[in-house]
C-alpha cells in the first residue's frame, strides 16, 4: 500500500479498479484520521470539565508546535499521495503525467477565478431562553460553482471509465 501511495513515482502506473480502490481508501483514511482527532479534542475537552478554553490553553501549551507541524506533514503526505495516484493513472491512460497534472491544475484555478464560491449567509433570532432574552443564531456557509463541481465531477469520471493505453501507442503496432 504505501508503494502504491508513495513509490514508483516516475514510472509506476495504475489501472481504473485499482486507482478507484485505492483513491477510496485515501479518502476513508482522512476521514478517520480526522474523526479521531475530533473525538480526542472532545473526550479532553470533556476531562477538563467542559471549559474549552482551558483546554485550548493546555493543548497548546504541551503540543502547540508539534501538532502544526504535524497537519502541515499530514496535509502535505496526503497531497502528494493523492497527487501520486493521479499522476499512475494518466500514465496508465498513455498521456504525459506532469503537463496533464499541471493543465489540470490551471485550469482548475481559472475556474475557480471565474466561478467563485458562492457565499450563504443565514440568521435568526427565534431562540428563546427562560428568561425570555432572545439569542440570535447565525451561519456562513460556503458553496462551490456548479461549474467546478461539474469539472471535478468529469475529470473523476474520466480517470475511472477512459481503459489502459487509450492515448497511448498500441502495442499491437509496435511490434
Amino acid at each position: 500500500m504505501w508503494k502504491v501511495y508513495f513509490g514508483e513515482l516516475g514510472e509506476g502506473r495504475l489501472k481504473r479498479l485499482p486507482y478507484l480502490g485505492y483513491h477510496i481508501l485515501l479518502m476513508v483514511l482522512v476521514f478517520a484520521i480526522m474523526f479521531g482527532v475530533i473525538f480526542m479534542a472532545g473526550s479532553l475537552e470533556n476531562m477538563i470539565s467542559g471549559n474549552i478554553m482551558q483546554m485550548q490553553a493546555a493543548f497548546l501549551e504541551k503540543f502547540g508546535i508539534l501538532t502544526v507541524f504535524g497537519f502541515i506533514f499530514f496535509f502535505f503526505a496526503v497531497m502528494f499521495a493523492q497527487v501520486n495516484l493521479l499522476a499512475k493513472r494518466i500514465r496508465d491512460m498513455g498521456l504525459p503525467a506532469l503537463w496533464t497534472i499541471l493543465g489540470l491544475i490551471v485550469l482548475s484555478i481559472l475556474l475557480n477565478l471565474l466561478f467563485p464560491a458562492q457565499h450563504m449567509e443565514m440568521s435568526t433570532a427565534v431562540v428563546s431562553t427562560s428568561e425570555g432574552t432572545n439569542a440570535a443564531i447565525s451561519a456562513n456557509a460556503s458553496s462551490g460553482s456548479l461549474i467546478v463541481k461539474l469539472f471535478d465531477s468529469i475529470v473523476f469520471l474520466c480517470l475511472v471509465l477512459i481503459p489502459s493505453d487509450t492515448f497511448g501507442k498500441n502495442k499491437s503496432q509496435s511490434e
